[in-house]
C-alpha cells in the first residue's frame, strides 16, 4: 500500500471532501504538479481546472476547481478553493446554460459587458462540463 496523508477541500460555502490519499494533481496558476506523500511544505496559487485524486486503492476521483490555494504539510494537504465541486455533483444541464449565457454575453460586443468576467465564467462552464464528461466515460 503507497503511503497515504490527509487531504482536505475547503470551498466558501461547504467542506467538499475530507479523505486518505495517496496522491494528487492540481491546476497551479503555472501548470499542473503533484503532490505524494510526504512532500516538503509548501503553498501554491491554484488555477481553475481539474483536480484529480488518488485513493489507497488507487481509484481516481474527479474535481472542478474555480482556483485558490493549496498548503502542503508534512502528511496533511490543504486546498482552500474558491469553488470546487466534485464531478459526480456537477449539474451538466446548468453548465450548458451558463457556457450559452457567457458565450452571449462575449458575442454582443456590448460595451457594459465586463469581458474579462465573461471569459472567466466560459473557462468555468468549460472545466466542469469537460470534467463531467470524463466522469460519464468511467462509468
Amino acid at each position: 500500500m503507497p503511503p497515504l496523508y490527509d487531504l482536505t477541500i475547503l470551498a466558501p460555502d461547504r467542506e467538499v471532501c475530507r479523505q486518505r490519499i495517496s496522491s494528487l494533481v492540481a491546476p497551479g496558476v503555472d501548470g499542473y504538479f503533484g503532490v505524494l506523500a510526504r512532500h516538503a511544505p509548501m503553498v501554491a496559487a491554484l488555477a481553475a481546472g481539474e483536480l484529480s485524486l488518488a485513493d489507497e486503492q488507487g481509484r481516481r476521483r474527479f474535481f472542478a476547481l474555480g482556483g485558490g490555494f493549496l498548503e502542503v504539510a508534512w502528511d496533511e494537504v490543504t486546498i482552500l478553493a474558491d469553488a470546487a465541486e466534485p464531478a459526480v455533483e456537477i449539474d451538466v444541464a446548468r453548465a450548458h446554460v451558463a457556457e450559452g449565457r457567457a458565450r452571449q454575453r462575449l458575442a454582443s460586443h456590448d460595451p457594459h459587458v465586463d469581458v474579462a468576467r465573461a471569459e472567466a465564467a466560459l473557462r468555468r462552464a468549460l472545466n466542469r462540463l469537460r470534467i463531467a464528461e470524463k466522469r460519464q466515460q468511467r462509468t
